[in-house]
C-alpha cells in the first residue's frame, strides 16, 4: 500500500481545513432537501443562467402550442434580477421578484426551524447525562 503522508497538510492548515469541512456539512444539514434545492436554483440562477440563450423548453403548454404560459419567462425574470437589470426583470415575469423574495424567506425559515430543532436536541441530549 502506498503512503500518501508526504501529500499531508500541516498541522494548522488541516486543523482548519477540517473545520471548514465540518462547518459546511453543518450547514447543508441544517438547509436540509429542500433548502438546498431552493439555493442551488437560486445560485443556477445568478451565476449559471445566460437569458439571452434560447434553449429547450419542457413546459407542456408551449410545447402544445400555447402563447401564454404562466410560468414561463420566470427564471428568465430571476436571472434577470440577478444581473441587476430590474425593469427587465419585471417586464419579462411580473412575478419574478416576488418569487426569489418568497424563496429567500422560505430558505430562512427551513435554517431557523432546523436550527431551533438542533437546539432542543442537543439541550436534552445534555440534561441527559446530567
Amino acid at each position: 500500500m502506498r503512503s500518501f503522508a508526504k501529500y499531508s497538510l500541516p498541522g494548522r492548515l488541516q486543523t482548519l481545513f477540517s473545520r471548514v469541512i465540518s462547518k459546511i456539512s453543518f450547514n447543508l444539514k441544517m438547509l436540509g432537501f429542500e433548502g438546498a434545492v431552493w439555493t442551488a436554483a437560486l445560485f443556477y440562477l445568478a451565476f449559471f443562467f445566460n437569458p439571452a440563450d434560447a434553449h429547450f423548453t419542457i413546459c407542456p403548454l408551449s410545447n402544445l402550442g400555447f402563447e401564454y404560459c404562466p410560468g414561463c419567462g420566470l427564471g428568465r425574470s430571476i436571472s434577470l434580477l440577478f444581473s441587476g437589470n430590474i425593469v427587465e426583470s419585471f417586464q419579462t415575469h411580473i412575478l419574478g421578484i416576488p418569487a426569489v423574495i418568497i424563496l429567500i424567506f422560505r430558505i430562512i425559515s427551513i435554517l431557523k426551524t432546523n436550527l431551533s430543532i438542533h437546539k432542543i436536541l442537543i439541550s436534552k441530549e445534555r440534561n441527559q447525562y446530567a
